[in-house]
């Protein structure tokens, strides 16, 4: 199960329209609307609450324990249309040398306990900061994001 889980993907190069019913699993070529075409999905496939992508931040949604089961069902659903890095494959050595250069810029930018990236190229904050919306890790990040050579930043925690 899945616990309280702040999960935002922040990144330069967007991911986000095709219309629900062109959703056959088809990702659409330009990453802005395939971003979209997946909250579309999501929310078609019962987690209602996904937001749509914000240009230049991505997109940011919480996982509740209560929500969880809604967002699993969701997420498998279109997983075909997931943002890289959503679908469990595996992060590239460059991505992964990306992520590791943002974590140690965000650790000399004010957040000093944050983690290297995971396997998978996600970052676990549980105790770490405040999450997301904490301001010296929204200041350490508006620094360090182009480090992340645009990779996906996921923060979990």
């Amino acid at each position: 199960m899945i616990a309280h889980l702040v999960l935002p993907i922040l990144s330069a190069g967007l991911l986000l329209v095709t219309p629900i019913a062109a959703m056959a699993q088809q990702p659409p070529a330009d990453s802005d609307d395939a971003a979209l075409a997946y909250a579309q999905c999501m929310r078609a496939n019962g987690y209602t609450e996904f937001p749509d992508p914000t240009p230049g931040e991505g997109m940011r949604f919480l996982i509740t324990p209560g929500s969880a089961a809604r967002f699993e069902k969701a997420a498998n659903a279109c997983r075909d249309l997931a943002p890289a890095g959503m679908r469990d494959e595996d992060i590239t050595p460059e991505a992964l040398d990306g992520l590791l250069k943002l974590a140690q810029c965000v650790r000399e930018n004010g957040v000093p306990n944050f983690p290297d990236p995971t396997a998978k190229g996600g970052f676990e904050l549980r105790g770490v900061s405040d999450g997301p919306d904490d301001p010296k890790l929204k200041a350490a990040m508006d620094t360090c994001r182009g480090l992340a050579k645009g990779a996906r930043i996921m923060i979990g925690g």
